[in-house]
């Protein structure tokens, strides 16, 4: 987020501030240290100066832009809604201004009316406004998601609006450089909407449960497989096989052909982060800028183990690899005991459906890849699409994705590699990352204070397969030894 001049300078005092503290509070200060305190207390009356003067120039600025934006100063023949007017329009327009906060946070329980346009309006002008950090492609995404055709739209609309305004960046600035000692109305009009009244809400422009980042990203499953946003507890799809088209002649009597439909349901299970460290660490006043990139990496790792293999459990995402294995029909088996063969390969690509195949993706382990690339011994066969490139980015004219997560190991009945449609693995993402400041950590032994703090994150994801038969898992033949890898 863009800072302010004012915030800089404030930041710059404190320091000072601190540096004179230490000196003023040793028992015995040298000539040296008062010289020096001296000199800290003039810059710090300069810089106090230039403070008070940016916060003038910067509440006049403010003024400005809300005496243009009154319906009185727009000239006669303007349009009377600039929300819907296009991005030209709506980077001048404040998307937070009358906005009734109180009322807004109603709405999202249930509990009164809220005008579903007017949010997406302002969401949409809140987009074009963002901080600087928010580049092209995060507010495509942003846009994506107040414009979906469901009615999750003008929630996510709404949590925008109750975590993106000047005030709430502000307010939650103050909440992490305070070590969570100052709470502001915006913060606290926030924390109604989160579980049990359970922490804070990261700014909507800083959450990696709205913004999908891509720091540290250490898989591909995101990339490849199918989003959901929601702002409820559940997410609830309809699936179907497809429907089935015949030849007739004339006057024959046509078949039923109605799908026979699926209803799965995934439920986000929540994840949490723990981040924890010295009070002088924690003081530090670039920490605040760093705990949403800290956080953001830690989702990334946690989540991409999960997607790639976690079992169907209460608490963890249903991971692709073992959502496939339950199926028996998505099994293809090794083809030889004691060894991995090409021919393994090509039968994985064969047994994909056709519908499935041509948007069909590989992932495995870096070793595995590694393994198949030497079955290629003639130096530029049609196995890979181009063998000169340090990593082919093809298997058999089809995309492959390094999966970290995958077993590395050929062996008795390992899952080895996967190939299908991934746009039929749903991640469903509810919105909204909250965390909560705990001033004492104590040590697990004795309990005694460590003189050290931490956050605590906290969010919910979801994922599953909606169609197994997209997919097709090669297993290790049961009976075979294991096989080392070349």
């Amino acid at each position: 987020m863009a800072r302010k001049q004012s915030e800089a300078l404030a930041e710059e005092m404190e320091i000072l501030r601190s540096e004179i503290k230490v000196i003023e509070d040793s028992e015995e200060p040298t000539d040296d240290e008062l010289a020096r305190a001296e000199a800290l207390l003039v810059e710090w009356d300069t810089k106090k100066a230039d403070y008070d003067k940016a916060i003038d120039r910067e509440a006049k600025v403010a003024e400005v832009m809300r005496a243009a934006l009154k319906p009185a100063n727009v000239e006669e023949g303007s349009a009377p809604d600039a929300r819907r007017r296009g991005p030209e329009v709506m980077r001048k327009v404040d998307p937070y201004e009358s906005l009734n906060q109180e009322e807004l946070v109603r709405s999202l329980w249930g509990h009164g009316p809220f005008n579903s346009t007017d949010a997406i309006s302002r969401a949409d002008a809140a987009i074009e406004r963002a901080p600087r950090h928010v580049d092209d492609r995060a507010k495509e995404r942003l846009t994506g998601l107040v414009h979906l055709d469901n009615r999750h739209a003008p929630l996510i609309a709404r949590h925008m609006l109750l975590t993106g305004s000047p005030e709430y960046h502000e307010q939650f600035r103050e909440y992490v450089a305070s070590r969570g000692t100052y709470v502001g109305e915006a913060l606290r009009a926030a924390m109604s909407l989160t579980d049990a009244n359970g922490g804070y809400l990261v700014p909507f422009t800083l959450d990696p449960t709205i913004i999908l980042t891509n720091a540290g990203i250490a898989g591909p499953l995101r990339s490849i497989s199918t989003i959901k946003t929601i702002a409820t507890d559940t997410w609830n799809g309809v699936t179907s096989a497809g429907v089935s088209a015949e030849w007739t002649a004339e006057g024959v009597e046509a078949a039923d052909a109605s799908p026979t439909l699926a209803q799965p349901t995934i439920t986000p299970k929540k994840a949490d982060a723990w981040v924890f460290g010295s009070y002088e660490v924690l003081a530090d006043s670039g920490f605040a800028a760093e705990l949403g990139r800290l956080l953001a990496d830690a989702k990334v790792r946690l989540e991409e183990a999960a997607f790639a293999t976690a079992n169907t459990g209460a608490t963890i995402p249903r991971g692709v690899v073992a959502a496939v294995a339950a199926v028996t029909a998505s099994i293809v088996t090794s083809l030889t005991t004691n060894a991995f063969v090409v021919g393994d390969v090509y039968n994985t690509s064969d047994a994909l459906r056709a519908r499935d195949a041509s948007q069909a993706s590989w992932i495995a382990n870096k070793k595995i890849f590694s393994l198949i690339r030497q079955f290629d011994t003639s130096g530029g066969s049609a196995f890979w699409a181009n063998l000169g490139m340090g990593v082919p980015n093809q298997l058999l004219g089809q995309p492959q994705y390094e999966c970290s997560t995958m077993t590395s190991v050929v062996s008795t009945g390992a899952n080895i590699l996967l190939a299908g449609n991934f746009a039929e693995y749903y991640i469903v993402d509810r919105v909204g990352m909250s965390v909560i400041y705990d001033p004492m950590v104590k040590s697990t032994g004795n309990g005694r204070p460590t003189g050290q703090g931490g956050w605590y994150s906290f969010w919910r994801v979801g994922a599953d397969v909606v169609d197994a038969s997209a997919f097709r898992l090669l297993q290790l033949n049961e009976v075979a030894a294991a096989t080392a890898l070349g």
